[in-house]
């Protein structure tokens, strides 16, 4: 009898440390896709709602948060404007939650393509991966298709105005900033931010 209580208050102990902290939110910059000859940019954002694992389950090393709304965001920024559009907010299939990830594949003409990656289960490594691709725009909502078109629109590869280039624009972006140029003789301009909340922005206005 004494081990049975034992063995439950000790059953009891362990379920109730096993818990998980308040609803939190973080979202990153996954990359960003320059339109050729204008000053528009996308950018693709991973963006999660999650509980922090606390008690038990945050040893030995703070744990595994519970994952509640894994999501792909892109917006549409236009530098001329100051404006930008979120254009996407694909919720994360089943089958992709494990090591997700959103990367802007390319532009043609006024479509910007995005592909999703991740695995269904506890693994997630070759032919384990898988794979969906979208098509994107403002006027449409995100489009599923096979795969992105062979012959999209390329950007410029070179920091320096490329020959016949009209319009220059260059944008880096790192996990939370992204800085602007406009003029090939003046320096990047730290102009946006993606927030926790996955919202995006702007820091300061573009010239």
């Amino acid at each position: 009898m004494v081990l049975t209580k034992l063995v439950g208050v000790a059953v009891f102990i362990l379920v109730s440390s096993c818990t998980y902290g308040p609803e939190e939110e973080r979202a990153y910059i996954e990359n960003i896709a320059v339109r050729p000859e204008s000053f528009q940019f996308a950018v693709a954002v991973h963006y999660v709602r999650f509980r922090p694992a606390t008690g038990i389950n945050a040893f030995p090393n703070g744990g595994i948060p519970q994952y509640l709304e894994p999501t792909a965001l892109v917006y549409l920024v236009d530098v001329s404007t100051d404006e930008n559009v979120e254009i996407a907010r694909i919720p994360v299939p089943e089958q992709l939650k494990k090591s997700f990830s959103a990367h802007l594949t390319g532009w043609k003409g006024d479509r910007v393509y995005i592909q999703l990656s991740g695995c269904p289960g506890a693994e997630c490594y070759g032919d384990l991966l898988q794979f969906r691709h979208y098509e994107l725009s403002t006027e449409a909502p995100p489009r599923r298709i096979e795969s992105r078109p062979k012959d999209i629109d390329r950007a410029p590869g070179m920091l320096s105005r490329a020959p016949g280039e009209d319009i220059y624009m260059r944008v880096s972006a790192g996990s939370r900033i992204i800085s602007v140029r406009t003029d090939d003789s003046e320096p990047f301009i730290d102009h946006y931010m993606i927030e926790d909340s996955g919202e995006l922005a702007q820091t300061a206005p573009n010239q």
